[in-house]
């Protein structure tokens, strides 16, 4: 018995990676003593690893080859950029982000995972600064009916010929600006208005040339830039106002001629 199982110990090198134990079963008592005795092979009780070391220290599992090797960590793909965020948290330089998830961890010493945030310089557009003779509480409207009466009034005005007005007056142009109607106060129910001045209706405002005289930016009065919200009042009917968005700005434009389907207006 002793011989038999100093052969089984020469497979000690394959017990390594397919670990191996000679055990003996008795046989029961009606068996004659002279039958030899069955042997059988069972995986030792002996601690297995499952991990990169084991393949040198020889104590690796037996189904470690398509059980336990190693598992890099996976991550999708980066996220969409977020917005800037400036440093002063308004505008100006700042910084914006991006993030990427784990979809695999590492096991079994794979490969760590890589940076799931990444960060970028970023600038946001600071607001323009109005000068303060820009800065106006609500924009008057006047009847388009009226949209000669400055010009007849200029030819009469002798302040007109005087030499700083008369070159700025050649320089400074007609131009339109479209406005959306926003909130509209219920005063302006008069007939004449109330077709034209309502919630969602797009407006065609005209600036004449003798409106911006007095003005240091070639501009009537209260005129936003696009997007921005503001209030109008209507020069006549009584308490006849409300709010509008800009759309956008024509140059060289008469609204009856650019834009004859919209509803025309003139900035005061």
């Amino acid at each position: 018995m002793t011989k038999t199982l100093r052969n089984i110990s020469e497979y000690s090198i394959l017990s390594q990676h397919i670990p191996l134990k000679v055990s003996t079963t008795p046989l029961p008592d009606y068996y004659y003593e002279e039958e030899p005795q069955f042997m059988y092979l069972e995986a030792p009780p002996t601690e297995c690893y499952c991990d990169e070391s084991c393949v040198a220290l020889g104590d690796c599992c037996s189904d470690y080859t398509f059980v336990c090797p190693r598992r890099d960590c996976a991550v999708s793909s980066w996220g969409p950029w977020e917005g800037c965020v400036a440093d002063d948290g308004i505008c100006g330089i700042g910084v914006q982000q991006r993030t990427r998830y784990v979809t695999q961890k590492a096991e079994r010493g794979g490969k760590e995972c890589p940076p799931l945030k990444e960060m970028r310089t970023c600038y946001t557009q600071c607001p323009k600064r109005r000068s303060l003779d820009d800065i106006t509480t609500v924009a008057l409207l006047l009847d388009y009916r009226h949209n000669q009466t400055r010009s007849k009034m200029a030819r009469d005005n002798i302040y007109w010929d005087l030499p700083s007005v008369h070159e700025k007056l050649k320089e400074a142009t007609y131009y339109c600006v479209k406005y959306k109607i926003g909130w509209v106060n219920r005063n302006c129910w008069h007939k004449q208005f109330r077709t034209h001045l309502y919630r969602g209706n797009t407006i065609c405002a005209e600036c004449q040339p003798e409106a911006t005289l007095h003005r240091s930016n070639s501009r009537c009065a209260s005129d936003l830039d696009d997007g921005e919200q503001g209030f109008w009042k209507l020069i006549g009917p009584k308490s006849c106002n409300g709010m509008w968005t800009r759309i956008g700005r024509d140059d060289n434009c008469h609204c009856s001629q650019k834009h004859p389907d919209l509803d025309p207006f003139l900035l005061v």
